[in-house]
């Protein structure tokens, strides 16, 4: 490993944090490249270092600001803040974080992998004079759509081909995402777009922010983000009742979360949720909900006794074809419990149309037990 990696990251985490860059943290760091461009990344957790953080010649793209969810809004608002705060409706989809290295746009997943399909379509979504005019800094994308490679089919946001929003703008080598108020304002000059959002409010607004939010849930959204004025403040999660209720995942327990039951916590925010915003239990229709949750349920079971495999196809467009070739490897590098099969890669729209199939095994295996007639202990 080369010494200005090390380097780099003491200057990062500051003088009373250098004491635990130890020995082993260059066995956290892991090598990476995607064509000409090579950096490393955080592949575990270090006391003073987020997993995902990338260490690029450029400089250091810290890792995404961990959002910590509450179940009750305003008694979180009047607990954590006394600064004024924005609400950012959540938006559907994957992060990726593009940065300009190079004299292009990269992106990086969440765990700071290169990401060749947001490199592909970032500049779909960002101009290059951004990049170009403000070269440290980073926007964090959320990326979503029928044409996207990672999300699951419940989490899509149902659109033809991609959408994609701001969400946040990181700077090289802080750690500390840019004040939102500033970030609102860059967006807006470069004609990059965001969620909705309203704001800044204070802790005495909470009445207010209850009837906007009884208005956001009627008009079918599904939860916010609190985003701080101030670079200090963690952003904070809100999720939605009728989003919990009904939107279940289609993979419940079986996509590695063991013998969990993964609707506990999720029903405990819908009634949390719905208690805040005073919507009374007798109100709710239950029949649709218990559709949503056992739906899928009896979906993905259904797929593997006819077929004998659980399997989701995926249809996405790129404007280059090393970037769908790269798309392809990427995929089965990161996809433990799963393996992907390619379907088809043919030119289209002065792009490239990639099909492919995503099989998931583990799930297939944990299915195929229950159905074979094997016994558990209660």
């Amino acid at each position: 490993m080369e010494d200005w990696v090390l380097e780099r990251l003491r200057d990062f985490v500051g003088r009373s944090d250098r004491k635990t860059l130890g020995p082993d943290t260059a066995q956290r760091l892991t090598p990476q490249s995607m064509g000409a461009h090579s950096s490393y990344r955080v592949d575990r957790k270090l006391p003073a270092l987020g997993r995902g953080l990338v260490i690029a010649e450029e400089g250091i793209i810290p890792d995404h600001a961990r959002v910590r969810r509450v179940f009750h809004l305003t008694n979180a608002i009047v607990k954590y803040y006394y600064s004024p705060f924005y609400l950012e409706a959540q938006f559907p989809g994957y992060q990726a974080r593009i940065a300009w290295l190079g004299g292009r746009q990269v992106a990086f997943t969440r765990d700071g992998r290169y990401c060749a399909f947001a490199t592909d379509r970032a500049a779909d979504f960002i101009p290059d004079a951004f990049f170009e005019e403000n070269p440290e800094l980073i926007v964090c994308l959320a990326i979503g759509g029928a044409g996207i490679p990672y999300a699951k089919a419940s989490h899509n946001g149902g659109a033809e081909d991609i959408v994609a929003r701001g969400t946040e703008i990181l700077e090289h080598g802080v750690r500390e995402p840019l004040a939102t108020a500033d970030k609102y304002e860059l967006f807006d000059k470069y004609g990059i777009e965001s969620p909705e959002h309203v704001g800044p409010f204070d802790a005495g607004d909470v009445d207010d922010i209850v009837d906007w939010m009884k208005e956001f849930e009627a008009a079918g959204g599904t939860g916010v983000v609190l985003k701080p004025s101030e670079r200090h403040h963690r952003p904070l999660k809100y999720s939605l009742p009728s989003a919990l209720l009904h939107g279940a995942p289609a993979w419940l327990g079986f996509d590695g979360a063991g013998d969990q039951d993964p609707y506990f916590e999720r029903l405990l925010q819908a009634a949390c949720a719905a208690t805040e915003l005073g919507m009374p239990a007798e109100d709710w229709d239950w029949e649709a909900v218990g559709r949503s949750v056992l739906s899928s349920l009896a979906g993905v079971t259904q797929q593997v006794a006819e077929a004998g495999v659980l399997a989701s196809e995926c249809s996405v467009w790129l404007h280059d074809k090393d970037a769908a070739e790269e798309l392809l490897v990427q995929l089965e590098e990161r996809a433990p419990g799963t393996s992907i099969e390619r379907l088809g890669l043919e030119a289209e729209n002065d792009g490239w149309r990639l099909r492919f199939e995503r099989r998931f095994g583990e799930a297939t295996a944990a299915i195929e037990r229950r159905l074979s007639g094997a016994s558990y202990r209660d």
